[in-house]
């Protein structure tokens, strides 16, 4: 597969974890709100790939592998497994669905519409300070995909509330609540993963108003 700049996505996530691993190593940053989910009301439309049940089956057996040296962080279901295509309005306390879902939707079909099929590998683990991801390796058309549907929402002068361009493709299998009980045997682990997932074979996207974690969602498209 001609995967779009593997160089730059591999320092991306190499550097991620090189970056982190030292906080890692100390227990890493809890997420507080994992520790009280009740009170976590943020809520946000994103754009989303799905993952196949074929990686997905791959991805359960990492968890429980980690579920061994960790069992008492945050693993991601299999039916929450995703990637991320774009943020489209951010996580806020209180927001509320919003009424002009239908003009994103219309842009988002219009932009799908002019690319073609594309694939997505994943392979290896990297982590971030309260995370742990999956890498993912793209072909040209995501990042295709995702320059067309910028230009659309803010050519129909929606609102586009994205923190920072997205580049990577990781899915986002743990989340780190409280401090690590098995550091060293932890960030072992992340590093020296060299399983490879399996492909991806993208022909849709998912329009999605969530929760962080993806455990709270209304499907829009």
């Amino acid at each position: 597969m001609n995967y779009f700049d593997k160089t730059k996505l591999d320092e991306f996530y190499n550097g991620l974890f090189e970056e982190n691993k030292l906080t890692l190593l100390s227990g890493g940053v809890g997420d507080k709100y994992l520790t009280s989910p009740n009170s976590d009301n943020r809520m946000s439309l994103a754009l989303l790939i799905r993952v196949n049940p074929s990686v997905s089956s791959e991805i359960n057996d990492c968890i429980k592998e980690l579920k061994s040296i960790e069992p008492n962080i945050y693993y991601y279901p299999v039916q929450d497994f995703h990637l991320t295509v774009i943020d489209i309005l951010r996580g806020v306390s209180n927001r509320q669905m919003p009424n002009n879902l239908k003009d994103y939707i219309q842009c988002v079909e219009e932009c799908r519409q002019k690319i073609k099929p594309f694939c997505i590998e994943f392979a290896e683990l990297t982590a971030s300070d309260n995370a742990v991801m999956v890498k993912g390796y793209y072909e040209r058309e995501l990042e295709q995909f995702r320059q067309l549907l910028r230009q659309s929402i803010k050519s129909a002068g929606l609102a586009l509330e994205e923190r920072y361009k997205t580049f990577s493709a990781h899915i986002t299998i743990a989340r780190i609540p409280v401090k690590l009980s098995n550091p060293i045997k932890f960030v072992d682990y992340v590093s020296s993963n060299e399983k490879l997932f399996g492909v991806n074979n993208v022909t849709n996207f998912e329009l999605v108003f969530h929760n962080w974690y993806d455990s709270k969602k209304i499907i829009c498209y």
